[in-house]
């Protein structure tokens, strides 16, 4: 019986470090989405721009 409670426990531990690998995964790919879609409005090309012409 006591096995069964260590084995549950090493699965419990299993799944919640693979839950917070996929919620970095994911939180990653909203970030570059959000990035890419505010890409315009937060005139990332020209801010790049200025930045290597100060270079």
């Amino acid at each position: 019986m006591a096995e069964a409670g260590t084995g549950f426990l090493e699965q419990l531990k299993s799944c919640i470090v693979w839950s917070w690998t996929y919620l970095w995964t994911v939180w990653f790919f909203i970030v570059l989405f959000l990035v890419y879609i505010l890409r315009v409005p937060l005139k990332i090309n020209d801010n790049l721009s200025t930045v290597i012409m100060a270079f």
